[in-house]
């Protein structure tokens, strides 16, 4: 098997054989396993800067995702399957191939597809994809009951992590953390701890140049407390957080997909239970009271009072602690999740399913 996997990774990653080397130095948790079990080519910006002749100097002057969208439909017959990882450019790339009959297996791994745009692309490609993977509950039935996406062409996994790097470790636990960037509602959090005195570092930053707009208002905050600091933190840095962090807490704005599940599973391998939000699409990790604690979303007294219980109360927190590494043990290790995509993609080969365009209605119009 031989598969074309559309992914975004940045022209600032490091090389391959880098990457792998800090893999197995323990310095960074581990991102080739998946592109190593599915022999994958990757098609992410990179690839783009590695491309001479005439396509290079064309892709110099596009955006980056249409110039892989353009090389994916150029090269996508030369392999076995395509996986999109990146839905912004998967999706416009499993219109095209619908619209030009590309029998090309394409299997979509996706953990959010309800936003108006992407479920338009749903809607018209659904029956061309031959497999769609997701890890969120919400999404899935949104798919199934809002998109009527066929059961058998959508698949529920588990997400992983890498449980190997994120890993329990015997330190003092002086603070606690939070971290992440997307859809953080970072303002209850900071209303949270003001009258507290336990430190708390947020571990939020730039994500390729850019800077969520949860984040920029993070930094407008006036008057953060002393108690709070605010940086960010290379893979190493934020284990060492982690590690310290009696407990994590996952400030969470109104959401329908799985907003914070990185950073809840991390915390959960590390050995830590995870306050968290409670919020339509975040649903499918914690368990309520043995792994982590909801608290009502934006509500900064019930935050308050979940932090100061756990943080009064160490024993109960180093034994959810242990629940959550358990628990990610058993459902959420990097392995299960790789081999699950691997298995789907698979039966995707042995037993392709295409519904090819027979009119011009079945076209885009």
């Amino acid at each position: 098997m031989k598969t074309l996997f559309i992914i975004s990774k940045g022209m600032d990653k490091m090389s391959d054989d880098f990457i792998r080397q800090n893999e197995v130095n323990d310095i960074a948790p581990r991102t080739t396993l998946m592109e190593r079990e599915l022999n994958t080519r990757l098609l992410d910006e990179r690839y783009l800067n590695n491309i001479s002749g005439y396509r290079r100097f064309l892709y110099r002057w596009l955006p980056t995702d249409l110039a892989q969208l353009l090389e994916a439909c150029l090269i996508h017959k030369q392999y076995d399957a395509v996986i999109s990882y990146y839905e912004r450019v998967g999706l416009p790339f499993a219109y095209l191939q619908k619209i030009l009959g590309s029998t090309t297996p394409h299997v979509l791994l996706t953990t959010w597809f309800s936003s108006s745009q992407k479920s338009w692309f749903l809607k018209r490609v659904k029956n061309h994809l031959s497999k769609i993977i997701t890890w969120s509950s919400s999404q899935y039935h949104f798919g199934v009951n809002q998109l009527d996406i066929p059961p058998a062409k959508i698949r529920l996994i588990k997400r992983g992590t890498d449980q190997s790097f994120w890993r329990p470790m015997k330190v003092s636990t002086d603070l606690i953390c939070s971290a992440g960037m997307e859809m953080r509602d970072y303002p209850t959090l900071i209303k949270a701890m003001s009258p507290l005195d336990i430190p708390c570092h947020i571990a939020t930053g730039e994500a390729r140049g850019k800077l969520f707009d949860t984040v920029k208002n993070l930094y407008e905050l006036e008057n953060i407390p002393s108690n709070i600091t605010i940086g960010e933190k290379d893979p190493v840095g934020l284990r060492q957080l982690y590690a310290r962090s009696r407990f994590v807490v996952v400030p969470l704005l109104p959401t329908d997909t799985d907003n914070g599940l990185t950073v809840i599973l991390e915390a959960m391998a590390m050995g830590k239970p995870v306050i968290c939000s409670s919020v339509e699409g975040q649903i499918d990790v914690i368990r309520d009271g043995i792994t982590g604690i909801y608290v009502p979303q934006g509500d900064p007294d019930a935050l308050r009072k979940a932090i100061l219980h756990l943080w009064n109360h160490p024993e109960q927190a180093e034994q959810m602690g242990k629940a959550a590494r358990e628990y990610i043990e058993r459902n959420h290790s990097l392995e299960q999740f790789v081999m699950a995509v691997k298995s789907e993609v698979d039966s995707v080969l042995l037993n392709p399913v295409f519904e090819k365009a027979v009119s011009g209605a079945d076209l885009p119009g």
